[in-house]
């Protein structure tokens, strides 16, 4: 019995230690010549509010995410995607969501075909939930 006791200490401390968004604002800068390449606008989910818009740029010869006047409901393990659709079937995780609002910068490694990878999506992994997503004209 204690040993069911110790694993469940062990499960419950490993899941708080993850790391979680910050819900203080944050405001990653961002060149002033970089190049917007394409953007979209957030709408959220039934029971979620994301707000803000979008944008691909090239900075430095780096393609970058950037997302301006961004805002979220709060939620476990937000991961910010670039995804084919809504639905993440085929998407490129690009980190953790680092706050529930402010302006953040993304590198995007590789080269993907953003006439594939049109949508942007903040997706709790945990739950296998979308909060809100971004399609990018």
């Amino acid at each position: 019995m204690k040993s069911i006791y110790a694993i469940a200490l062990l499960l419950f401390f490993g899941a708080c230690s993850k790391k979680t968004t910050t819900n203080d604002p944050i405001n990653e800068p961002v060149s002033p010549t970089a190049m917007v390449i394409t953007k979209g606008s957030f709408i959220g989910t039934s029971g979620h509010t994301v707000s803000g818009s979008a944008e691909i740029i090239t900075e430095n010869n780096q393609k970058k995410l950037v997302l301006k006047g961004f805002s979220t409901t709060a939620g476990p393990d937000l991961r910010v995607y670039l995804a084919t659709n809504t639905q993440a079937g085929n998407f490129i995780t690009l980190g953790q969501l680092k706050a529930n609002s402010g302006q953040q910068v993304y590198d995007i490694t590789g080269m993907p075909d953003f006439t594939q990878y049109k949508f942007v999506l903040i997706w709790c992994q945990q739950f296998n939930i979308l909060f809100g997503s971004a399609q990018l004209n």
